[in-house]
């Protein structure tokens, strides 16, 4: 229930959770903005040092650090807030997948309800979309690089269809235009009881290479134990 910020410099910065409680060595002290009381499982701190995104209550929450500014972003009522997201310095992508399969948006982290599509025009339904792992290893501090994804199916596994599902592709995110660029297929094979089976992938900080695990069809066989066998595996993005 406790999110805790240290900074080297001034010290810590905690928001409880359950109490709706904020306070610490620097910045402001007293009751968050909101009056939701939650748990939580795990938080993302923004380069910047300024947010902290918190996955929760089906959405996300986003907390200034320095004051008692506390953000909720809801799955409904318009907003959207599901799926996997990636965190720059003070903004955010998302796949909303309210649009279409490839309905990913950029969000500041300063006010979560302004909206930036980065994909269109708008790739059509063909069926329920893919869930997108993505990384921005590689953000610079104007959040305007290239996001990265890889894309697996929870339904169909190894049926692909239509472009982005199963591959490794990254998308440009400085609003100038709307570029998708696709690299490889993932060739992973996912299963619900099985983590690893998830082409879990991360992009290296200069955004020239994406590291991903993948059982390739299954041809990589089982380990000892009886797990599907996931080894990594790396793409040259050029």
């Amino acid at each position: 229930m406790f999110v805790v910020v240290y900074d080297k410099t001034l010290g810590c910065r905690w928001y409880n959770t359950q109490t709706g409680q904020i306070g610490g060595q620097w910045g402001e002290s007293g009751a968050a903005s909101t009056s939701d009381s939650f748990l939580i499982g795990h938080v993302v701190l923004s380069r910047s040092g300024n947010y902290v995104r918190i996955p929760a209550n089906g959405g996300f929450y986003v907390w200034d650090v320095a004051t008692l500014q506390v953000q909720y972003c809801p799955v409904h009522s318009g907003m959207h807030c599901a799926g996997y997201t990636a965190t720059g310095y003070n903004s955010m992508v998302q796949s909303r997948n309210l649009k279409g399969p490839m309905d990913v948006v950029k969000r500041p982290l300063s006010d979560i309800t302004q909206i930036e599509e980065l994909v269109w025009p708008t790739v059509p339904w063909n069926k329920v979309p893919q869930d997108k792992h993505f990384t921005w290893n590689n953000v610079d501090i104007n959040d305007s690089v290239p996001v990265c994804a890889s894309s697996y199916d929870r339904i169909d596994k190894d049926e692909i269809n239509v472009p982005y599902e199963g591959e490794i592709f990254c998308i440009e995110t400085d609003g100038l235009a709307s570029t998708i660029w696709r690299f490889a297929h993932n060739r992973a094979h996912w299963y619900p009881q099985y983590f690893n089976t998830q082409p879990l992938g991360s992009v290296s900080r200069n955004g020239r290479f994406f590291m991903f695990t993948s059982s390739w069809d299954e041809q990589l066989g089982t380990e000892v134990n009886g797990t599907p066998r996931s080894d990594v595996w790396i793409v040259k993005l050029q």
